[in-house]
């Protein structure tokens, strides 16, 4: 939903009022209005990953592994529209985001899915909360090198996507409701450069990742 941010499982009103335009690049046309969060609403997304962080990380990474299988199937069942999706929010050619970046993506979880699958992860102790900012190149497929690898761990995640390129990572976040990840383990809030810099760990305690 416009002014939204995805925290702890569920669609949460932002407490910014600033807000940005998402913008098909080839058309020059508004596609969203999208929230520039707050540090009030950094800390909200924050808490919520803490919160879920004790659970999360002493959850078996047999069973973890399940919820990135499960992730990995919806990515492929809607593989054509996240390629849409990803075209008029980006820009790329469509054989690109259908041919390249969205099956990479699935490939991404079902790599940490089958590697939590049989690693006890023993020897790899979660960091917490971890703080993520990408890029607006390969905006799906970069979040997938982030988050997978991240909650196959055990960490718990607040994701901030590129200011131009978001709207694959909120339709991400729909996914991890269908596949019932437990609150507060993804979390995913929106904005520019200013939302960015709450990310530093002595502002909003948690390491970036």
């Amino acid at each position: 939903s416009p002014n939204h941010n995805f925290i702890n499982g569920s669609w949460v009103k932002a407490t910014s009022k600033k807000t940005m335009l998402s913008i098909n690049p080839s058309t020059n046309k508004k596609l969203y209005d999208l929230t520039i969060s707050s540090k009030t609403d950094i800390d909200r997304a924050v808490k919520a990953a803490k919160k879920s962080f004790a659970l999360w990380s002493n959850t078996s990474s047999f069973e973890r592994s399940k919820y990135l299988y499960a992730i990995a199937r919806l990515i492929q069942k809607h593989s054509r529209f996240l390629a849409v999706l990803e075209t008029i929010d980006n820009g790329k050619p469509i054989r690109e985001t259908r041919d390249i970046d969205i099956p990479l993506v699935a490939r991404h979880f079902y790599y940490h899915a089958g590697w939590a699958k049989i690693s006890s992860y023993k020897k790899i102790q979660p960091i917490g909360v971890v703080g993520q900012i990408i890029p607006w190149n390969f905006p799906l497929l970069m979040l997938s090198w982030k988050i997978a690898p991240a909650i196959a761990c055990g960490n718990t995640v607040v994701l901030k996507p590129a200011e131009f390129t978001s709207l694959t990572a909120l339709f991400f976040a729909e996914l991890c409701q269908r596949a019932n990840l437990p609150k507060g383990v993804i979390n995913i809030v929106t904005g520019d450069g200013s939302t960015g810099q709450h990310s530093q760990p002595n502002s909003a305690g948690f390491p970036a990742f």
